[in-house]
């Protein structure tokens, strides 16, 4: 009788077949992967504080959110992994629909006298949130397409959020902007490079925008905050914002 060749798995095979136990086997519990995520992370990234921290679609890949930034983690938090989770069924990032509805969430926190508002004419059909600089030229430029937008049905609310932190001509300028008697009127000279005749008096409001602008994600001026929370970084003429604008509100 003829013997059959016995098949001997490659070391590959081996660590596909323990991999697959391995997934095979159920987690604990999530409290106790959050419980070993947030002591792991504690312990060797002491200075890294946990917002939140939440279970994700993928198995064993749990979603870590610090300072407003999101990251993932794994259940034993021993590895961090920094960059777009893509569920690729759906073929949508989990990540930036995180992030909007982040941004959308922290927006809705921010007081009215923090912000320069531009209100729609007649029906306000949409509101969006742009983060700007009185020395910034492409900012200048944006602020020539508001009265565009305002025509449109569109909100416009500006956060001033100076590219650089005190001792700086975009930081002065806009803590004296907020202290003027007429702060939009005084943005309007400031952007065209006009002195504005106020003290300085609001350089805390200024430091909370800049702390802000991180949260949001600020890669540079303007920085437009869609409905949906979606960013729209840099210039756009009007037409292109309203494209973008109308897309986003559904």
């Amino acid at each position: 009788m003829r013997k059959m060749p016995i098949a001997i798995p490659s070391p590959r095979h081996l660590l596909g077949a323990a991999l697959a136990a391995s997934l095979a086997v159920p987690f604990a519990g999530a409290m106790a992967d959050e419980e070993t995520i947030t002591d792991n992370i504690q312990k060797h990234m002491p200075g890294v504080p946990i917002d939140s921290l939440e279970e994700t679609p993928a198995q064993g890949i749990y979603e870590l959110i610090s300072n407003g930034q999101v990251a993932y983690v794994t259940a034993d938090g021993k590895y961090l992994i920094a960059g777009d989770l893509i569920d690729v069924e759906q073929r949508r990032n989990l990540t930036q629909a995180k992030q909007d509805e982040q941004r959308v969430a922290r927006l809705a926190d921010i007081p009215d006298d923090r912000k320069l508002v531009y209100p729609a004419e007649g029906e306000k059909k949409h509101s969006i949130t742009v983060l700007t600089d009185p020395t910034c030229p492409f900012c200048d430029k944006l602020h020539k397409e508001v009265p565009a937008l305002q025509a449109a049905g569109v909100e416009v609310n500006y956060i001033l959020t100076p590219r650089q932190g005190p001792g700086s001509k975009g930081f002065e300028i806009s803590s004296r902007t907020l202290c003027a008697d007429d702060p939009k009127q005084a943005l309007e000279g400031a952007m065209k490079g006009q002195s504005v005749a106020a003290d300085a008096c609001r350089d805390d409001v200024v430091q909370e925008n800049m702390a802000l602008s991180n949260e949001l994600g600020m890669s540079g001026t303007p920085y437009t905050i869609l409905p949906n929370g979606a960013a729209l970084p840099g210039y756009r003429p009007a037409k292109v914002m309203l494209e973008a604008i109308r897309s986003s509100d559904g």
